[in-house]
């Protein structure tokens, strides 16, 4: 479980009339299309600057981040079209060199890898940066929390837990998007 040791946990669900099974579709032929594969959100927590830190704070560590997405079923829609635009910076804009599932997003993780992941439990794991640095995630990422950083509590982990997909974050981890 130590590949698992530095996380990005983020709820995911229906989005703007898509499934989260056609979503997950659209991952994958996103990453055969660009290398990798683009996780939209918006709001304050995972900020991309933040985004970028944690996860070369990681690399340092020889620590691989992941980005672990939990399903929900609430669901989520956006008067945001469909991006054409991101930034590694949030200042220098290109458009995506072909096409992208993005809608109703500020900002995308980037991610590479995704698979299903087995018995994962986020009690297994304290939250990193913010109001509630340390405290248990199981107890942070509840109501209208949907993301947050985390690190592995300790080895003897509890091995009961939900079905999850699981990706690597890849450079430049993070990005800024607009229409």
């Amino acid at each position: 479980m130590d590949k698992y040791k530095n996380i990005i946990v983020m709820k995911v669900g229906p989005h703007n009339d898509m499934s989260l099974s056609e979503i997950i579709t659209t991952k994958k032929d996103e990453e055969t299309l660009h290398g990798v594969h683009f996780w939209g959100y918006s709001g304050v927590f995972c900020h991309p600057r933040k985004v970028q830190e944690f996860c070369k704070n990681s690399i340092n560590k020889g620590i691989v981040p992941k980005l672990i997405l939990i399903e929900t079923k609430s669901t989520y829609n956006s008067d945001i079209g469909f991006i054409n635009n991101y930034s590694e910076d949030g200042v220098n804009y290109e458009k995506f060199n072909g096409p992208v599932q993005l809608q109703g997003a500020q900002f995308s993780f980037v991610t590479k890898r995704l698979k299903k992941l087995n018995n994962f439990s986020i009690s297994n794991y304290n939250v990193v940066g913010g109001k509630n640095d340390g405290k248990s995630l199981d107890t942070h990422l509840r109501f209208r929390v949907n993301k947050s950083f985390a690190t592995i509590k300790h080895e003897n982990l509890n091995d009961e837990g939900v079905e999850v997909l699981v990706a690597e974050l890849v450079e430049p981890y993070a990005i800024w998007l607009k229409e």
